[in-house]
Parts: structure tokens; C-alpha cells; sequence
């Protein structure tokens, strides 16, 4: 066969072209995008690490945050009965109430009523009646209002017992402490 020089360049062109295509498809194509993906994997880990450094100097943040959670959840441990039965916070609630009216007014009597949840919390009521006067009670008030215990009068009434003396008066007071304890879904009342 007598392959002219035109043919042969035209040929070593073509030939050329091949190897090229293939070198390009099969060798510089796949190393290329390798090594893309291989960028996308060292950005997505400096990223990573970037957020754990920003974390990581937030660390004094979140330690206050836990403190003041800490302060907080002490705060309020105080605010409530330490008791958990009802029986013992409702003693430790006359208890509380008796040294309230030391110097003040003169407790009746006592009586302490079932326990119940109000607003999800477990109360512990307790009725008592007292003599007094206007000022007395007063001041009983502002120590029940003032105490850091949570505690709230549900009922209030009052009546002048003495006709030739108007401020001696008796009152029934229903005072209710709360204990710490969450309502559980489907219970009404202990």
C-alpha cells in the first residue's frame, strides 16, 4: 500500500486525536474531578473545624449561661415546700405560719385541707383562724407576702367578733404553699 504524505499526516492527525480524547476522558478527566472533590472535602473540614473553634471560644458563654442556670434553679428551690410528701409540707407550712403570727395575731385554729394541683404544681392549703386587730393583721399579711416561700392566700374573710371594740376582728385565712413537684399527666388531685 502507498500511503501518500497527505494520507500520513492526515492519519498521525487523526491518531493523535484519538489518544488525546482518550488520555483526556480517561486519565486527566477523573484525576481532575478527584481532585475536586478532594477540595470540597478539605473545605468541608476547615468549615468544621472553624465552627468548633468559634464553639470552643464561646466555652465562657455557656459557662455563665450554666451558672445562671444553676442560680436560678436555686432560687427557685427556695421559693417552694422542701418537703415532697404532702403531710410533711403541710407541717412545715403551719410550722412557717405560726412563727409568722409570733407577736402578732393569735391562731384559732388550723386545719389543713387536701392537696391539689394548681397551674401543674402540687399546693398544700391550709385554713386557719386568727383574732386580731386591723394592725395585726396587717403585719401577718406583710410577712406572708414578704417570706421568699411562695405562698399565696386563696381565701380571705374577715368579721368584727366585738361590737364595743371595731378592730378586733376574726378572720379566715386560706394560705397555700406549693411543693416542687410537676402534675402528672391524667392525675387531678392528691
Amino acid at each position: 500500500m502507498n500511503i501518500t504524505q497527505r494520507d500520513k499526516n492526515v492519519l498521525l492527525a487523526g491518531i493523535t486525536f484519538v489518544v488525546g480524547y482518550l488520555l483526556f476522558f480517561f486519565v486527566a478527566e477523573p484525576i481532575y474531578k478527584k481532585q475536586i472533590k478532594a477540595d470540597d472535602s478539605i473545605k468541608n473540614k476547615v468549615q468544621f473545624i472553624q465552627k468548633y473553634y468559634e464553639i470552643l471560644n464561646q466555652k465562657a458563654y455557656y459557662q455563665e449561661k450554666e451558672n445562671a442556670n444553676r442560680s436560678t434553679h436555686t432560687s427557685l428551690a427556695r421559693r417552694f415546700l422542701k418537703e415532697k410528701q404532702t403531710g410533711l409540707a403541710a407541717a412545715s407550712l403551719q410550722k412557717l405560719i405560726e412563727s409568722f403570727s409570733a407577736g402578732t395575731v393569735t391562731i384559732e385554729r388550723t386545719k389543713v385541707e387536701k392537696a391539689k394541683y394548681m397551674e401543674g404544681l402540687l399546693a398544700v392549703p391550709i385554713e386557719i383562724s386568727i383574732r386580731s386587730n386591723l394592725k395585726s393583721l396587717s403585719m401577718f399579711l406583710m410577712r406572708i407576702e414578704n417570706n421568699e416561700k411562695f405562698l399565696i392566700i386563696e381565701e380571705f374573710q374577715s368579721r368584727r367578733i366585738n361590737k364595743t371594740d371595731p378592730e378586733e376582728i376574726q378572720t379566715r385565712l386560706v394560705i397555700t404553699g406549693f411543693i416542687q413537684t410537676l402534675e402528672i399527666q391524667g392525675a387531678k388531685t392528691i
